[in-house]
C-alpha cells in the first residue's frame, strides 16, 4: 500500500542520515587526530629551537668573556642553521594544519 511505500521510504531515509552522520563523524575523528599529530610535532620542533637557543648561550658564554668572536660567531651560524630548519618544518607542519582545518569544516558538504 502507499503507507507502507511511504513508511519505508522514511525508514531508509533515516537509515541513509544515521550513515551519513556515522561517516562524518569517523571522516571527522580521523581528520582532528591528524591535526593533534601535527600540532604535537610542532611544539616538539619549538621546544627543540628553545634547547639549541639554551645550548648556544652556555657554550658562547665562556667564548664572550675571553672576546672570543670568531668561536662566538661560529656557534651561531650553527645554532641559526638548526633554528632555521626546525623553522621551516613548522612552516610545512603548519600549512597541512591548515589543510586539514579545511578539510574538517568541508566534512559532509
Amino acid at each position: 500500500s502507499v503507507q507502507t511505500l511511504i513508511a519505508r521510504k522514511t525508514a531508509m531515509s533515516f537509515w541513509d542520515s544515521v550513515t551519513t552522520g556515522a561517516q562524518n563523524a569517523a571522516e571527522t575523528t580521523k581528520l582532528v587526530s591528524i591535526r593533534t599529530k601535527l600540532q604535537a610535532e610542532v611544539m616538539y620542533f619549538e621546544q627543540q629551537i628553545k634547547q639549541i637557543m639554551q645550548n648556544f648561550g652556555v657554550e658562547c658564554f665562556p667564548h664572550m668573556e675571553q672576546s672570543n668572536s670568531g668561536l662566538v660567531q661560529q656557534a651561531f651560524l650553527n645554532a641559526q642553521r638548526g633554528i632555521e630548519e626546525y623553522r621551516a618544518k613548522i612552516e610545512e607542519k603548519n600549512r597541512e594544519i591548515n589543510e586539514l582545518n579545511q578539510q574538517i569544516d568541508n566534512v559532509g558538504r
